[in-house]
């Protein structure tokens, strides 16, 4: 079997890393409790917030592991990071701008990797019933389920922005099921837009949804490339869960990070009401 996959630098055994606490500084030699609290001014005017979906509301990894594991016993030795980044970028990003359907683009990441046809096929079979079982199961990430709710009841307007092969419709579906769909004023899905992040589109949409400027919204992500995408088009940037490289206008440590934007939205509203 091939081992294009492989690399030697990466332990085959390493697993992405659940939401961690904020371990970067902005700016070297200042404490990063400074910068954060700094970086909050930012924030007095955001009225809205736009989030991405998997590894940000919940665990989006746990199909991907399983897959991993199983590709390991049949022979492929490969680490997480270097196997996903390969079908990510080079497959699923196009069945996500629909471009491509889902099944052909897994059948042809497979085979790149050495498989045979009979593997695939055992792969095909095992992978649609597990994925089915693990996505109908999937919860969101502690304090999210909480914290949505708390914003949403100061009328803060919240979107999700997910890269995804299901349209928005069922992508709400699948939020309902976790009781976040009554949060959410819009769901934007790559898969009508035709686009991806960071893609300007998609941002865009979002926010124009929402009813808001991008001045007054922040995106709530855990890409770099994500972030950096948000940040060009104008949004505020919130990181969560996020990756060593990114840069973002906050890091949250943990999702009800979030409130704090909701106690100072709260005394603008009241001061815009004392002016009134």
């Amino acid at each position: 079997m091939s081992l294009r996959y492989f690399s030697p630098d990466e332990d085959p055994s390493a697993v992405p890393a659940a939401p961690r606490e904020t371990e970067r500084a902005l700016r070297p030699g200042v404490p990063l409790l400074a910068l954060q609290a700094e970086a909050r001014l930012r924030f007095e005017n955001v009225a809205g917030l736009v989030f991405d979906m998997g590894d940000v509301l919940f665990d989006a990894t746990a199909w991907r592991l399983w897959l991993l594991q199983l590709l390991n016993r049949m022979g492929l030795q490969t680490g997480y990071r270097t196997f996903y980044d390969v079908w990510d970028r080079e497959y699923l990003d196009e069945v996500h701008q629909g471009r491509r359907e889902y099944g052909e683009a897994f059948d042809a990441f497979l085979r790149a990797g050495g498989l045979t046809r009979c593997q695939i096929d055992e792969v095909n079979a095992a992978s649609r019933l597990r994925k089915s079982q693990l996505e109908d199961d999937v919860q969101p990430f502690p304090g999210v389920r909480s914290t949505l709710a708390r914003l949403h009841s100061t009328g803060l307007r919240m979107a999700v922005l997910s890269d995804s092969e299901s349209t928005g419709p069922t992508i709400s579906a699948r939020l309902a099921r976790m009781g976040l769909g009554a949060y959410f004023t819009a769901v934007v899905s790559s898969a009508d837009l035709g686009v991806t992040k960071p893609a300007r589109e998609g941002y865009v949409k979002a926010v124009e949804l929402l009813g808001l400027a991008p001045a007054r919204t922040a995106f709530v992500g855990h890409e770099a490339d994500e972030l950096r995408g948000a940040r060009r088009a104008g949004l505020r940037t919130l990181a969560f869960n996020f990756e060593r490289d990114a840069v973002a206008d906050l890091y949250l440590g943990r999702f009800e990070e979030l409130l704090p934007l909701l106690d100072r939205n709260k005394r603008l509203d009241r001061r815009l009401g004392e002016a009134a």
